[in-house]
This record gives C-alpha cells, structure tokens and sequence, in this order.
C-alpha cells in the first residue's frame, strides 16, 4: 500500500482520523427525522429506564406512549407541518414529548429561555409570526403580556409537577401558588385528554428543513435565531455513537443543561436518549446543589461549564467521596484554562474517577457539536479532536486560506451539523457560513486557535475579543488569562480591554480577578506578585493596565463569563 503523503494541511490530512475505528470512518449518518431516529436507537429496549425525574423512572415505551399522546394534543390544537411554536420551558419530561411530539407533525420548535425579559420574548413570537406558546407555568405572566398585538391565540402551560409521582406532586402544589389562567391557556392535563380518537398526519422526513431554532448567547448584540435540521440533530448524536466514548447504554447521565442551548438539547436530551442513557433530569439547577446531585444518583456521564466546577471542588461535601462511578465529565461553552484543567483532573483523581477533564469546543451555529477530548486524547489546553464527519482547520483571518498544523488562524469548522442559517437573517447568515475555494461551506468561528500534528485543537483567543492597543498591537484575553491563573491565589479571572485614556484611541488590558477565599485580604501582596509575574511572562504591550478584585465574575444566562458586562464596567 502506498504511504500517504503528508500535506500539513488538516482538511486534506485529517490526522484525528487515526483515533477512531474503521466501522467509526465509514458509518453513514441516519437519514430520517429525530424522532424516528430516537424510536430506532431504542425500538428493543423499551423497558429501559430513558428519563429519572425527582426520582419517577420513566421507561422509553413510557415515553413513546406519552410522545404520541403529546403528538394527538398538539394535532388537536390545529398545530401542522410547517408552523412554529414558541417553547420557553425548561428541561422537564414534557419538554421532551412536546419537541418529538411535534417533530413528528413538522412543527418547528423555537427554544426560548423563559428568563428572558418580557420585550425579548414578544420579539421571539413575532420574529417567526408564532400563533401558539408553549411556556412553564411560571413563565405565564410574563408571556401573557408579550403576545399582546402579536398573532398567538393558544397558550399551552406546563408545570414541573406534571410528572411528579405522589405524593411529590402534592407538596408542590401545596408550596407553589398555580397562575390564573386565561381564556386562551390550555394546561397540559387538558392538551393530553384532547389526544382522545384525534387523528393527524405525520409530516415527512425530509432533508435540511428546519426541525429546531436555537438562540446564540446575544454577547455579541441581538440573540440570532439557529435554524437546526434533523439532520444536524442525528449527525451530531450518531458522530459521538461512533467516537471512543465511555459511556454504554443503561448508564446514568446527569442532564442540567437548558434545552433553550444547543448544548442542553442535542447533547443534553438527543444524544443521551438515543444512546439509551438514563437522563436525570434538573429543570432549575443551581451549581451549590452539584455536588449533591452527584452523591445522590451517582452518575456515570456529568456535563457543565468551567464555572460549574469551581465550587464543585471546594465543596466540602465531597471530601473523601468516591466518585469511582464517573466515566465522563464534559465541559464545553467556554475556553478551559490549563491551570484549572489541572486542578478538576487533579480533583477527580484524588476522589478516585479515573478519568481526564473532556473539553469539548463547538458553537451553537454547529449544533454544539465539532470536537471533543476522548481519554485516548486529551492532551492539556487542547479541546480534543474533531468527530469523524467533522473537519476543523485554521485560516488566515478574513479569507479562505488554510493554515498549516501549529499555525494560529480563525477556527473554521466543515460539518454536518452545520446551521441552515439565522432565522430571517440571510446577511448574518452570509458572515458566517462561506464558501471556499475547496467548494466546502466552512462556519466562520470568530475564535483565534490552531490544529497541532495529531488534530488536536487550540483555541488561542477570539476575534472578537481582540484588544487593539494605540500602537496597534493586538493582546487576545486567554494569554493574559493563562499566565493569571497559574498563580496559586487566583481562582478565577477575565482580562478585558479598557479605553486608553493617554490617547485618542486604543485600549489598554485589564485583570479582574477572582481570589481564592484563604487569599481574600491579602490583595496587594497578591497584586505585587501578579505584577512580577507578568513582567516575567507576557510581552509588554500584553501587561495588564490594572487589577481589579472582585467577590465574583458576571456571568451570561448559560454560565460563561460574561466578559461584555466587564468591558461596559471600563467603558
């Protein structure tokens, strides 16, 4: 056999392939809707446990049944192929059902995060002309006020104690006041009685139409609606099926992601129902409970953002626990500093999880899905290696010219799971997705990193992040970021640009720090250090201007850091 010549251009030598089977390589991506893909992955094994809700196992034949019950109620509503239905509820069983349910009559699903103001959701519906909102009880107020003049004329309202077993469900009700409805609310109960003797038509599978709408995060301006296919969905879930993941069907996944992200709801609920994994379901989780969550159902597979970890290892609830039962832990959304991967690895061993920190790097416009560190390789700093149909390369900035392996360009990613576009949006859509010369359409990351010899990838800052002193140098945050960190007292922190007041233009870095509690007080002595350190590590025009320390950093809806708050601070 002829030995393959190596170019040192990632999209033509794909050495990230090595990493993976045969069968892995040459698998086919489904071609179907999700839900029948959903019913495929698990048509043998219904008795299964699919979802555990406060501890109420529902069995996939369950969740079938309740899916085509969910799928009558909706038909009995007038909902059909074609329409799109506002859904701002968190992650309870009858998101679930409501998302398959009406995958199943071709209605498009727009995720909303219910925490959103008021105006914002009121944009939501007449963005895509909704006529029905499916909202979380406590959410109702809000919603309706924002579908006042809008074209909306049913509201569905679901409660978490929908699937509470008694007696849970009795105390919520006890504890929680149930909204007044209105003449066009319809609450669950009633939209699963409707279901009775109603017909309706399956809408057919077909390829790249819009099935989902996520949101992006908005730290750039207004949110933009992700138009996400069935096929995006199953390529992302059947990519990982194929990936040297530990995780096996049976094991206990513990989902506290929001289906409102991409993140929650391919990874969080696709992927994890199609591997038969038994999703523990948190509809409000708040990270002081994480470590209670984990002694509790001892999951196999547990995923967050970096922040979610912090307090994790200093809780004192889980010293000398054994965590032996954990197989994956996977943490995507934001850039992983190495000095804290160390630590979450460190963490891990010292509590008997033979298992390596899993960052995965992805945006919303790919489904949340391109690379992924599998523990065969999981080198530090780096985001892991793209999945099989997945191709992820640098290019030198503003074109399409590819960079070679340990070159730092703009992170562009080739994918199946690559976004239809933005909602209503086509010159958005232009911005992001191009075409280059090789005939593929690459997705425009806006993040600065680069692809070393083994397809590893490394994100090296973000365009967008980008600080442009007076002189033209341009300082990318994570540098700063990685040599802070290092410092035994910093916890956490965030380099940002400030306005350079000595000239007309130009900005001047920033430090905010977050210190380590046995470090609080000691500020100035810790400030003279960071100073020292710097001068050592960074090149002059990357010294931060300042250091300001802080109880804690602002962070957006979903966990990440929200560097946009900080910068307005400085503004």
């Amino acid at each position: 056999m002829e030995e393959k010549q190596i170019t040192g251009y990632p999209s033509i030598d794909k050495p990230w392939l090595k990493y993976y089977t045969e069968e892995a390589i040459n698998a086919t991506l489904p071609e179907c809707s999700v839900y029948d893909y959903l019913v495929e992955c698990n048509k043998n094994h219904l008795d299964d446990v699919a979802i555990n809700y406060f501890d109420r196992k529902i069995t996939f034949r369950e969740l079938f049944d309740n899916i085509e019950r969910a799928t009558k109620g909706f038909a009995s509503i007038g909902l059909n192929k074609g329409d799109i239905i506002v859904m701002a509820t968190v992650t309870t069983p009858e998101t679930i059902y409501s998302f398959y349910a009406l995958n199943r009559l071709g209605v498009v699903a727009n995720m909303v995060d219910p925490r959103t103001s008021t105006e914002g959701i009121k944009d939501y519906i007449e963005e895509v002309n909704a006529t029905c909102v499916l909202t979380i009880d406590v959410a109702l107020p809000k919603i309706e006020k924002a579908i006042i003049g809008t074209n909306v004329n049913q509201i569905v309202v679901v409660s978490p104690a929908d699937s509470l077993a008694q007696p849970k469900k009795l105390l919520f009700k006890i504890f929680n006041r149930s909204p007044k409805l209105s003449e066009k609310c319809l609450v669950w109960p009633k939209i699963l009685k409707n279901s009775t003797n109603q017909t309706f038509t399956i809408a057919p599978y077909e390829k790249d139409v819009c099935c989902a709408i996520e949101h992006t995060g908005g730290t750039t301006g207004m949110p933009k609606g992700v138009m996400l296919t069935n096929d995006n969905f199953n390529a992302a879930t059947s990519q990982i099926k194929y990936s040297p993941l530990r995780m096996e069907r049976k094991d206990r996944f513990l989902n506290i992601m929001p289906p409102f992200i991409a993140y929650g709801m391919v990874l969080g609920i696709h992927t994890a129902l199609t591997h038969g994994w038994e999703s523990i379901l948190i509809p409000k989780f708040d990270p002081k409970d994480f470590s209670d969550l984990i002694l509790k159902y001892r999951p196999s597979g547990i995923m967050g953002v970096p922040t979610y970890f912090e307090g994790l290892m200093d809780d004192p609830k889980l010293k000398g626990a054994d965590l032996s039962c954990i197989k994956v832990v996977l943490v995507g959304g934001d850039k992983t500093q190495v000095e804290f991967e160390k630590r979450v690895n460190t963490f891990f061993a010292e509590h008997n999880a033979n298992i390596h920190l899993s960052k995965g790097y992805s945006m919303t416009e790919a489904s949340s899905t391109a690379t992924f560190a599998f523990e065969e390789i999981n080198k530090l700093g780096s985001n892991g290696i793209p999945f099989t149909e997945t191709i992820v390369s640098a290019f030198e900035p503003d074109t399409d010219k590819e960079l070679k392996v340990n070159e730092s360009g703009e992170i562009c990613i080739f994918t199946p799971t690559m976004m239809l576009g933005y909602y209503g949006k086509p010159n958005e859509t232009n911005k992001v997705l191009k075409k280059h010369s090789d005939g593929r359409i690459w997705i425009h990351s806006g993040d600065l990193g680069h692809i070393d010899e083994d397809g590893c990838v490394y994100i090296d800052g973000r365009l967008k992040r980008m600080i442009i002193r007076f002189d033209g140098f341009k300082v990318f945050p994570p540098f700063i970021e990685n040599v802070l960190t290092t410092h035994k007292a910093v916890e956490s922190c965030c380099a940002v640009g400030t306005p350079d007041k000595s000239h007309s233009q130009g900005q001047l870095p920033i430090a905010h720090i977050v210190l380590k509690p046995e470090y609080k007080g000691r500020e100035t002595v810790v400030e003279f250090e960071l100073v020292e350190l710097c001068k050592n590590e960074l090149p002059e025009y990357a010294q931060p201007s300042a250091y300001k320390f802080r109880e804690t950093l602002p962070v957006t809806p979903i966990g990440k850091v929200d560097f946009k708050a900080l910068e307005q601070e400085n503004d």
